[in-house]
């Protein structure tokens, strides 16, 4: 692929990787998308951490995978897997049970995730939506593809972009489970999924559990 084929606003989105810039905002208007998320794999068993988030509902859906622990993001960052989903009421329902129509309720009509590769290693993923269902052109496709190789490597360089935690957007989720932890002696993957199943089973987003919990406004023993 050569500079020539992509989009010149493309082209804009690569010149700022190299400059140190996370230009998500620019890339989802290059690529016609209503929201962008960058994620970051984990040790196995972890999900993958939502760090910088584009679009009014792309914290919703990056939310809903979390509790549902399933969804394109996870299987694009946990697997390597590349998933184009111009139209989510297409989508099997034994497929990602259960997230699927909280997304078609939220108002997500189509999802297109891309793993973040170096070499043969993949470090996070690019999820990008629409609300409205329609597939991504054959231009969109390879600049998305190119921004998501670009992105890949452009995180090495610059690991301000994965060490400033003040900034992560699900951390009030991460204090809450290490409240869960110290004061149940839990593990804190046990209080990370007894906040995920709360979350679930009392149709809450995770953020709003989570500080529920940090407000001391859900007696603990309600995460059961």
């Amino acid at each position: 692929m050569t500079v020539a084929d992509l989009d010149p606003a493309v082209d804009d989105c690569l010149e700022n990787l190299k400059r140190g810039a996370l230009p998500l905002a620019q890339a989802a208007r290059a690529l016609g998308l209503d929201g962008l998320a960058l994620v970051l794999t984990r040790a196995e068993g972890l999900l993958p951490e939502p760090l910088h988030l584009h679009g009014p509902l792309t914290e919703r859906v990056e939310d809903l995978q979390l509790v549902h622990g399933q969804g394109p993001s996870i299987d694009a960052a946990q697997r390597g897997h590349t998933l184009l989903v111009s139209d989510l009421t297409t989508v099997p329902p034994e497929v990602w049970l259960g997230l699927v129509p909280a997304l078609t309720r939220l108002g997500i009509g189509a999802l297109f995730a891309f793993p973040l590769r170096v070499r043969d290693v993949t470090v996070g993923a690019l999820t990008g939506y629409r609300t409205h269902a329609q597939p991504l052109t054959s231009r969109q496709l390879t600049d998305a593809l190119a921004f998501a190789d670009a992105t890949a490597h452009a995180a090495l360089s610059q690991p301000r972009w994965l060490t400033d935690l003040s900034a992560l957007p699900f951390s009030p989720a991460h204090q809450a489970a290490g409240t869960l932890a110290q004061r149940h002696r839990l593990s804190p993957e046990h209080a990370w999924l007894r906040l995920r199943s709360h979350a679930l089973t009392h149709n809450q987003t995770l953020l709003a559990t989570a500080r529920t919990v940090l407000n001391g406004d859900l007696p603990l023993e309600d995460t059961d």
